[in-house]
């Protein structure tokens, strides 16, 4: 059915990334706070995830032999706190701004891989990295005179350090990236369930027991969250992390943001403006430049040859 294990890759990361869209939607109508959504996520999905261990046989011994379950382990800590450290910056800073930094996260990928495993990016990929960061910044929509304001006004203590939260969220995703791919022998599955199961048991302090959800619509968006969004999503998305290299991860990663756009110019009738419709095709030209291998001076010559 797949060529190969990169196309089979890409193919997953691109549905991942698509659902990752959706969250917002299903977060914001569940009408619940951030850490019960957050908790009833991680126990829904742990339980599907367990079936589908169990159904599929991929449960051996040798998943808990030391450094592998520590490594997965570890990842799921990173998974986790980056949740709790995106969620926190919110209270400093505004929301939007918290989001473009979260998304420089592909950005810590790339330079991470570089330093710990000598996966040097070729200057056409920072190049076209670049753009898509730009292109980042124009969708989410945040004037420069905003950033500046917001770091250098009076409680410019907690604006910064709002922005290291969200910029620590960043970086505990990109590790639990590079965590799972380093023990790709292990199914996917198992590295989600385990995570995401321990995932739960971190966030039981922090979760309000007295006010679970009471209405079946608000029951309907958890369980979308916990099946879809959470079991199936993470398999796929934990299966792609081991079968592509960081520098596609990171760019199939810009994906995200356009469909969370989308899915907040349907849902909320949110407009998209012109600056934003610019951003959305520096992204998709940076994701196509990189999948096919666009060359600047073989544009060039296509162009004014």
């Amino acid at each position: 059915m797949f060529g190969s294990d990169k196309e089979k890759g890409s193919i997953e990361m691109i549905i991942a990334m698509v659902l990752s869209g959706t969250i917002g939607y299903f977060v914001v109508s569940a009408e619940q706070s951030y850490w019960n959504v957050v908790f009833l996520r991680c126990v829904i999905g742990a339980l599907c995830l367990l079936g589908y261990v169990l159904v599929t046989k991929q449960l051996s011994k040798e998943v808990f032999k030391g450094p592998v379950f520590m490594t997965i382990l570890l990842g799921g800590i990173a998974l986790v706190g980056n949740w709790v450290l995106l969620f926190a910056s919110f209270d400093y800073i505004p929301f939007s701004i918290s989001i473009i930094a979260y998304h420089l996260q592909p950005l810590m990928l790339v330079l991470l891989s570089a330093v710990l495993y000598r996966q040097y990016p070729s200057k056409a990929i920072l190049l076209w990295l670049s753009i898509a960061v730009v292109g980042l910044w124009l969708v989410v929509g945040i004037p420069y005179q905003e950033i500046v304001a917001v770091i250098f006004a009076q409680e410019s203590n907690q604006a910064v350090f709002g922005l290291l939260l969200a910029l620590g969220a960043a970086f505990l995703y990109t590790i639990t990236t590079l965590m799972t791919k380093k023990v790709s022998q292990v199914p996917s599955g198992v590295v989600a369930v385990i995570q995401i199961f321990f995932g739960g048991l971190f966030l039981l302090p922090w979760v309000d027991f007295a006010h679970f959800p009471e209405t079946s619509s608000s029951w309907g968006n958890i369980l979308f969250l916990g099946v879809v969004n959470t079991g199936f999503m993470y398999v796929i998305m934990y299966d792609a992390f081991q079968r592509l290299s960081t520098t596609l991860i990171a760019i199939l990663s810009f994906i995200y943001p356009v469909v969370a756009l989308f899915v907040d110019f349907i849902a909320f009738e949110h407009t998209i403006s012109m600056l934003q419709t610019l951003g959305i095709v520096l992204i998709l030209t940076y994701v196509s430049a990189v999948k096919f291998d666009w060359k600047l001076g073989k544009l060039f010559n296509l162009r004014f040859g």
